[in-house]
C-alpha cells in the first residue's frame, strides 16, 4: 500500500467507515499506543512513538473528506497498477503528499500529531465527566476540570492548577492540523491539553489509562490472574510471550493480578528494571488485595498485625517455629516465617531455598504432607483466632484472617462503579491452586467470578487465546 501502510488498517476500520467511526477509531488506537502510557526510559517507548505517529498520519488523512478522497484515489491506483511505482506521480489521479504536510520535518509532524490528539483528548475529558463547560463574563465557553479529574491524577504541581479552559462548541468535527480544541485561552494562556502535558509522567499515564478503559471492545469485563503457576513458573519471571498476550488482552478488557506475595516480589516476577508492574495491569492486588493499586495509584490497605494483635501473633509464630524445629526434612534453609502486611507466610523448608531445593521439597511434601499436617496442627491449637490457612506455591502456606483470602480483592473491583462508573459484571479468574485448600479456591469458587483452573503459564496462554480470540 501507499507508503507501505494502509491507513484504514492502521485505524482498524473498513474503507466505507463514516467520519464518526474514523474519529472513534482514532480515539481508541491513539490511547492504546500513546507513548506516555509508559515511562520515558521504557524500552517500549520508541515502538509506541512510531505507532502513535502512524495512527496520527492515518487520522490526519482520513478525517478530512478532501484528503480522504485524494488518498482513496491513490490507493485504488496502486491496487490497479500491480508492480507500478510505490507512490503514484502528482497531477490527475496522483497523491499530493506535500500538501498533506508529510514532507515537513519531524518536529512539525510531531506538533501536528500533538494537536490532533489534543482535540480528541479534551472531547474525551468532557465525555467521561472529567471536565465541564461553563461561560466566563465575556460569554466565552470554557472547559474546566471536575473534582474527579483532580482525584484521578492525584494532584499536580501548583503551576497547572486553575489553567484549564475550553473550546467553542461544535469545533470537534473534522479537526485538522492547527485547529486544536482549547483555542480559547484564559489570561494565563493554558488549555486543558497543555495542562495535561505539564502533569508528571505517572499522572499522564494514569489519566490515559483511565480514558483507554472506556474504549475497549469488551465492556464491563475484567480478568484476574494468580501469579505463581499461572502467569509465571513458581517464583520465576514472566515470559515475553505472556507479557505480549496480556498486552493484547488489556486492549480488549481490564486485567489485574491477585497474589499472596508482597508487591516487591510481584515486581520481580512480572516487571523489569525499567518497567513498573503497576503500569502493566489495571489492578495490582498484592497480599490478596490488602495492598491494592488501581491504574498506578494505591487504594486503601489493611494490616494483619493490627487485626490480630501482638500477643496472639507471637503465640502463632512461636508455635510454628517450635513445630518446624522438630521436623526432619531433606533440607532446611532460612526465613521460615515471613511477616507481610496482610498475612503471615509459613515455610517448613524456608523461603531462602533455591529453585532446585523448592522442587525437591514440593515432591517430598506430596508424599509426606508436611504442610497439610502443620496446617491441621495450627487449626487445632488456635481454633478461636479466626484464621484461614491456605496452601499455595511449592514450599509454603499463608495464614490470614478469615475472609482475607483472594476474594478480598473483589471489594476493590466492585468499588470501581463508584470511581469511574464501570460496573464489572463479568469477572474471570485464572489460577492453578483452585482445589479445596489451595490459595486460589475461594475466589475460583466464588459466585461473583467465572473460575478457570490452569495447570501452568502455557495453559493460561492457551485458555486466553481460546476465550478471547487473541
Amino acid at each position: 500500500m501507499i507508503g507501505k501502510l494502509d491507513y484504514y488498517k492502521v485505524l482498524g476500520v473498513h474503507e466505507d467507515a463514516t467520519q464518526q467511526q474514523i474519529r472513534s477509531a482514532y480515539k481508541r488506537e491513539s490511547l492504546k499506543s500513546h507513548p506516555d502510557r509508559v515511562a520515558a526510559d521504557s524500552p517500549e517507548r520508541p515502538a509506541r512513538t512510531r505507532k502513535f505517529q502512524e495512527i496520527n498520519d492515518a487520522y490526519f488523512t482520513l478525517s478530512d473528506p478532501s484528503r480522504r478522497q485524494e488518498y482513496d484515489t491513490a490507493r485504488a491506483f496502486e491496487e490497479a497498477e500491480e508492480g507500478g511505482p510505490e507512490v503514484p506521480p502528482g497531477g490527475a489521479g496522483g497523491f499530493p503528499w506535500s500538501s498533506f504536510g508529510f514532507g515537513a520535518g519531524a518536529a512539525d509532524r510531531e506538533e501536528r500529531a500533538s494537536e490532533q490528539f489534543g482535540s480528541v483528548f479534551e472531547e474525551m475529558l468532557r465525555e467521561e465527566g472529567l471536565a465541564n463547560e461553563d461561560s466566563d463574563g465575556q460569554g466565552r465557553t470554557r472547559t474546566r476540570p471536575t473534582s474527579r479529574f483532580w482525584s484521578l491524577v492525584g494532584g499536580v504541581s501548583g503551576g497547572a492548577l486553575g489553567f484549564i479552559v475550553g473550546n467553542v462548541p461544535g469545533a470537534f468535527a473534522g479537526a485538522v492540523a492547527g485547529n486544536r480544541l482549547g483555542a480559547v485561552r484564559d489570561a494565563k494562556g493554558k488549555s486543558v491539553y497543555e495542562v495535561f502535558l505539564q502533569l508528571p509522567q505517572q499522572d499522564r499515564a494514569r489519566l490515559l489509562s483511565e480514558l483507554a478503559t472506556k474504549n475497549r471492545p469488551v465492556k464491563n469485563t475484567i480478568c484476574l490472574f494468580d501469579v505463581d503457576g499461572t502467569l509465571t513458573p513458581a517464583r520465576r519471571s514472566v515470559s515475553p510471550e505472556m507479557l505480549e498476550l496480556l498486552s493484547q488482552l488489556r486492549h480488549k478488557c481490564a486485567i489485574g493480578f491477585v497474589g499472596g506475595s508482597d508487591l516487591p516480589k510481584q515486581q520481580e516476577q512480572l516487571g523489569t528494571a525499567s518497567i513498573n508492574v503497576t503500569t502493566l495491569f489495571d489492578f495490582c492486588f498484592a497480599e490478596n488485595g490488602l495492598t491494592a493499586i488501581r491504574l498506578g495509584k494505591p487504594l486503601a490497605s489493611n494490616s494483619f498485625i493490627q487485626w490480630l494483635g501482638e500477643e496472639k501473633y507471637q503465640n502463632l509464630v512461636n508455635f510454628c517455629l517450635k513445630y518446624i524445629a522438630d521436623l526432619k526434612l531433606p533440607k532446611k534453609r532460612g526465613t521460615f516465617v515471613e511477616f507481610r502486611n496482610g498475612m503471615v507466610n509459613i515455610s517448613p523448608i524456608g523461603r531462602n531455598a533455591s529453585v532446585d531445593e523448592r522442587h525437591e521439597f514440593e515432591a517430598y511434601d506430596k508424599v509426606h504432607n508436611i504442610r497439610k499436617t502443620l496446617v491441621e496442627a495450627l487449626k487445632k491449637e488456635f481454633p478461636d483466632y479466626g484464621l484461614t490457612f491456605s496452601i499455595g506455591g511449592q514450599i509454603s502456606f499463608d495464614v490470614f484472617p478469615t475472609g482475607w483470602d483472594k476474594t478480598y480483592c473483589l471489594q476493590h473491583v466492585e468499588a470501581e462503579k463508584g470511581i469511574s462508573g464501570t460496573e464489572y459484571t463479568t469477572i474471570h479468574f485464572f489460577g492453578d491452586k483452585s482445589f479445596p485448600g489451595g490459595n486460589d479456591h475461594e475466589i475460583y469458587a466464588d459466585s461473583r467470578t467465572i473460575g478457570h483452573a490452569v495447570t501452568g503459564p502455557e495453559d493460561t496462554i492457551k485458555q486466553l487465546k481460546e476465550i478471547f480470540h487473541l
